[in-house]
């Protein structure tokens, strides 16, 4: 009898746990499914922003690539016209083209008074006194003279400093140093001022000179220049061609590599830069700073 109740209570109590048991299961197995349901939906959610950001990302990709080709294609086209604007220009070099003074005024002739001197004659008549004055003293001596202290001073100033810069502007003509040059070292040129555009000089050593031509191209004084540069050789006179910047660096580039024996020549012809590796090698144009990277040799600092 104590038996069958022991058991009866043992069942009881087995019932009871395994219903506690599969209750709080189940409140555990729902709880847990909940929380399964919304990092999913968290998931899915991050999943529908990293897709949209994903678009995002790869239409500013398209946009970036876009705009480099752009910016590449506008470079090219700015580098072209550069090149093409810069073609009747050419830079001519050497002890030929250094300065040449214009000649002093020479002494004045007899019974003729320098200009200096009239100044001074007129400089001495008292203030008011219109006798014994010459008759070819200047109308600013007549200034200086009747002005009072400091504007005569300011006036002698201004006359000095315009004696000056006309002095500087009168030293020398560009155009005809460069004709009589040119003619001079290339017999039958027959280069005239006409042919010239402007030429003026540049900053820096070796007595530049930069030279625009009224006409370029085939049969052109400018390309008859460039064809007998080398009839200069021995004369102090070197003719290149007016390069754009990069072009400017790739030829300075490239003649470094000359000067440590890595290339034969560097030339430039129609705005464009070759080199040839060997003597009878075949020219070869670099068209960008990348190129020369890539051949192998060394790009100069800017």
């Amino acid at each position: 009898m104590n038996v069958e109740r022991l058991e009866d209570a043992i069942d009881g109590l087995e019932s009871r746990l395994v219903a506690s048991f599969s209750r709080e299961l189940h409140e555990f197995r729902e709880s847990l499914t909940a929380e399964i349901d919304k990092l999913n939906e968290r998931v899915r959610d991050l999943e529908r922003h990293v897709k949209v950001r994903d678009g995002v990302i790869d239409q500013l990709t398209d946009d970036l690539r876009q705009s480099r080709a752009d910016i590449t294609a506008l470079q090219t086209r700015v580098e072209d016209a550069e090149i093409n604007s810069r073609l009747p220009c050419l830079i001519f070099s050497g002890t030929a083209m250094a300065p040449r003074r214009s000649a002093r005024l020479g002494a004045p002739l007899i019974n003729q008074t320098s200009p200096g001197a009239a100044d001074a004659a007129a400089a001495t008549v008292p203030p008011g006194s219109g006798r014994g004055r010459a008759p070819g003293t200047s109308q600013s001596a007549d200034r200086q003279v009747t002005a009072g202290p400091g504007q005569s001073a300011a006036d002698g100033g201004r006359a000095r400093s315009g004696a000056r810069v006309g002095d500087r502007e009168e030293r020398e003509d560009v155009n005809t140093l460069v004709v009589d040059t040119l003619n001079q070292c290339m017999p039958g040129l027959n280069l005239s001022s006409a042919d010239i555009d402007r030429a003026h000089r540049l900053p820096g050593a070796n007595h530049r000179i930069i030279v625009r031509f009224v006409r370029s191209g085939e049969g052109s004084l400018r390309d008859r220049i460039m064809t007998r540069r080398m009839e200069l050789k021995g004369k102090d006179l070197y003719v290149n061609e007016s390069l754009t910047k990069m072009r400017g660096l790739i030829f300075r580039s490239l003649l470094a590599a000359k000067r440590e024996k890595k290339v034969y020549t560097v030339y430039s012809r129609g705005g464009q830069v070759f080199f040839k590796q060997e003597q009878y090698g075949t020219g070869k144009r670099v068209d960008s700073l990348e190129q020369v990277r890539r051949l192998g040799y060394t790009v100069l600092e800017r």
